[in-house]
């Protein structure tokens, strides 16, 4: 895979983590047991485990009067309750699982891990989805579908004071206020070729802290989710390429000339 040409780009963007993940219905008769299975799949570059709480299932759903994740109903046992990371020597990558989850994050740690770009965390991505798929059919008789995609963007943008939001952030620009925190969510509808809506950019921006603590800091969250066209690998990774591409773009209309010149936007 090749980055687009007319994709905007940074010398030194403000990301601070990158998460893919896909969903899919929950893999049956999974117990607690098999887990350490499906650690030997990733525990040579994986080699630290770690417990956490489980992700409720999200669906994008179009049509309401409000946009609201889906509901899920199943049948028979229920999965074993549990999150597991699979953390990297040095942690800036992690893997993510749970019986009806697959999550990749990058992590930028003391400055010291450049974003080693989408084009090989994706292939990363890809290489241990499909790990885990074939592992899954061979000891569960079970194919994995999918039928969310999702793709995060996390950007922490370092400020004095959260009234310095104008400059950096287009859409406050022409506002003067003395703001003493920002806290803003709102949803946009993607739609598909044919006009139909098949994804939503979610963006989130609101203050925070830089992660070591020092400085007050803008966070801004974009995030592409929904299902793909089919529930095979293969297109559950082009609609996360196609969704990284609206969150770049977004990115760049969302943050101003003088942030650009800031992260040493090219060309």
């Amino acid at each position: 895979m090749k980055r687009p040409k007319e994709l905007p780009d940074f010398g030194d963007p403000p990301l601070d983590e990158v998460v893919l993940g896909v969903q899919f219905e929950p893999i049956p008769a999974y117990k607690s047991i098999d887990a350490n299975a499906v650690w030997e799949l990733f525990r040579s570059e994986f080699p630290n485990v770690e417990e956490q709480p489980p992700i409720a299932p999200v669906f994008e759903t179009f049509g309401g009067m409000t946009p609201q994740a889906g509901f899920q109903f199943h049948f028979g046992p229920i999965p074993p309750a549990t999150r597991l990371w699979f953390v990297s020597p040095d942690g800036s990558h992690l893997l993510q699982f749970q019986p009806d989850r697959f999550l990749l994050n990058w992590r930028k740690h003391q400055g010291i891990t450049p974003y080693p770009r989408f084009e090989q965390v994706s292939a990363s991505f890809l290489e241990n989805l499909v790990r885990l798929s074939n592992h899954i059919e061979k000891e569960k008789s079970f194919k994995i579908e999918v039928n969310q995609v999702e793709i995060s963007y996390i950007n922490i943008i370092t400020v004095k004071e959260f009234s310095e939001i104008g400059d950096w952030i287009a859409i406050w620009k022409a506002l003067n206020l003395n703001i003493e925190g920002v806290n803003m969510a709102f949803p946009e509808v993607i739609l598909d070729p044919e006009g139909r809506p098949s994804a939503r950019l979610h963006h989130e921006i609101t203050s925070a802290v830089t992660p070591d603590g020092s400085s007050k800091a803008l966070r801004l969250v974009l995030t592409y989710r929904g299902k793909p066209p089919g529930r095979g690998i293969e297109e559950a990774t082009r609609f996360m390429a196609e969704g990284r591409i609206h969150i770049v773009n977004r990115f760049a209309e969302l943050t101003t000339e003088h942030a650009h010149r800031i992260w040493k936007r090219l060309g």
